[in-house]
């Protein structure tokens, strides 16, 4: 009986995904020759449909070679992932993830001015 696949992206997953976002439609080679480390290509087969079954990639099997697209947009998945590892990591807690990042240098004082004037414009103060 086959894996149910696991929730969220790992790193080569992400990768992947980068690749179809960046690039647009690509062959399991094209996605190959844009990944580090130069994985093997049933690799990278078999990660596309560990994406397939996880929704994140779509498959034109018409073609060949088939041809793979991003199934969902980046914003969602960041916005998921984003989700989890709060939940996971600093139980849900969004401060404690930027502090976080300001304590471990990942975020200076001057980008939180920025993201502190976005948020002004945004609510139109």
């Amino acid at each position: 009986m086959a894996r149910k696949p696991k929730p969220g992206l790992t790193e080569r997953e992400s990768e992947i995904m980068e690749v179809l976002w960046e690039s647009g439609p690509a062959t399991s080679e094209d996605v190959r020759s844009r990944l580090s480390g130069n994985p093997h290509d049933s690799s990278v087969r078999t990660f596309l449909r560990i994406l397939i079954d996880k929704g994140m990639v779509k498959a034109d099997s018409k073609k060949r070679p088939a041809v793979y697209r991003a199934a969902v947009r980046k914003d969602k998945v960041q916005k998921k992932e984003v989700g989890h590892l709060l939940k996971r990591m600093f139980g849900g807690s969004a401060e404690s993830l930027v502090l976080r990042l300001i304590e471990d240098e990942q975020l200076t004082l001057d980008q939180l001015e920025e993201i502190r004037s976005s948020i002004k414009k945004r609510k139109g103060s």
